[in-house]
């Protein structure tokens, strides 16, 4: 049976929740430091769901923010190796993570069990162990391949959202000859590569994705479709705006909102910041994936990792902490508030958004469900994609063919 867990009433469920768990106050409780880096709008207000279930619960947070992912993962793995790790630190799921376990420098999330396996999705759960048990617990999924647009000026121009990528380059010439910026774009590699592999979505389809990104196949990186790719991506490169090199993911949506740009190539946290500015995702801010042959999402996982507790103390709060965050009232509430879906299909999309939705039913079909890079390749790997994709994309003299060999070569190099 699936929990339902309207968005009106989250905050009494989180406080239900609390009374029956433990009952106990917070006397003698040991103070648990959560390293993160949710702070912006719709990211912060997701960790305030899971930190007041927690001291309602009887723990005692103590917020260790780092802004910006690169960063704070970054702080976390010297803070760790410097000798002074953090009882807990949101990590992305993938291969650096790996890399921490496998030389034991975070242990598996305490209190994980059968039930995991019965309510995560296969891909995230696959991804999620390390030698046979979870090295993380899992906060939420975010979906990398969405189109977000600003349904007013599309209106305005007597526009439809396109549905083919062939129909998104029509539509975006007709709106820069209007003097509008088609897409709003952050120029950082990752966002270039958001828009690169949703391009590659929409052109090869979910199977020519894992031949990529999963198999790794020469054939593949070497094939006409995937010069069709770089020759789509190419002609995208007219449609962004001078502002773009450096832009943050968040200003880029922050255009769209105030209809400076009618789209943005965007994970769905990005419906976290809509929503804190005022906006109704599916509403005045449209959604839709990606334009692609057939049904897919690009799965991101954002999860807690856990090092050697000091003391009894900690490894009581570190369980705790778990608990709370995998309940089902908690994971709806606060992925209502980041954009994201929850960890758990058991849960009922009731009080979720129009895109909400969509994702939920996605995900519950395994066939449909495909790793980000970073979720899937090694770090140096992925960092060598998101290089050979930055550098095609900001130096419009290379061709498409010489983009291809580049993508080929950087991939090749560590298979």
């Amino acid at each position: 049976m699936k929990v339902r867990a309207k968005s009106c009433c989250v905050a009494a469920k989180v406080a239900v929740i609390a009374c029956i768990a433990l009952g106990s106050g917070a006397s003698g409780a040991q103070e648990l430091e959560v390293m993160h880096w949710l702070t912006s709008g719709g990211e912060s207000a997701s960790l305030s769901v899971v930190r007041q279930a927690f001291r309602d619960q009887g723990g005692v947070w103590r917020d260790a923010p780092v802004p910006g992912g690169s960063a704070a993962r970054a702080a976390a793995v010297n803070r760790i190796l410097g000798g002074n790790p953090p009882p807990v630190f949101l990590f992305s799921l993938g291969a650096q993570l790996r890399e921490l376990s496998s030389h034991g420098l975070v242990v598996p999330a305490p209190g994980a069990g059968d039930e995991w396996d019965r309510v995560l999705p296969p891909l995230l759960a696959r991804s999620a162990r390390h030698q046979g048990r979870y090295m993380a617990a899992p906060l939420n999924i975010h979906g990398e391949n969405w189109m977000f647009y600003n349904t007013a000026l599309l209106q305005q121009a007597g526009l439809e959202v396109p549905r083919t990528w062939d129909a998104f380059i029509a539509v975006a010439a007709k709106l820069k000859s209007m003097g509008k910026t088609p897409i709003a774009l952050g120029g950082q590699p990752w966002q270039e590569r958001l828009l690169f592999n949703a391009v590659l979505l929409g052109v090869g389809g979910r199977d020519f994705y894992r031949r990529v990104y999963e198999a790794l196949e020469p054939d593949a990186l070497s094939s006409p479709t995937m010069l069709s790719v770089f020759r789509t991506f190419a002609m995208l490169r007219p449609f962004v705006d001078e502002g773009s090199p450096g832009r943050r993911w968040n200003q880029a949506t922050a255009m769209l909102m105030r209809g400076d740009a009618a789209f943005q190539f965007m994970g769905d946290w990005a419906k976290g910041d809509i929503k804190a500015g005022g906006l109704e995702p599916g509403v005045q801010i449209g959604c839709a994936l990606a334009p692609a042959p057939d049904p897919a999402y690009i799965m991101v996982v954002d999860a807690f990792a856990f090092t050697q507790p000091r003391d009894a103390g900690t490894a009581e709060a570190q369980k705790r902490f778990v608990s709370v965050m995998m309940d089902p009232v908690v994971q709806a509430g606060l992925n209502q508030a980041k954009g994201s879906i929850p960890v758990r299909t058991d849960i009922s999309d009731d009080g979720f958004d129009t895109c909400a939705k969509q994702a939920m039913a996605l995900i519950r079909d395994p066939e449909t469900n495909l790793a980000s890079t970073g979720m899937g390749l090694s770090g140096g790997m992925a960092g060598a994609v998101d290089d050979a994709i930055s550098h095609f994309w900001n130096d419009p003299r290379l061709t498409p063919e010489q983009g291809q060999e580049l993508l080929r070569k950087s991939i090749l190099a560590f298979r």
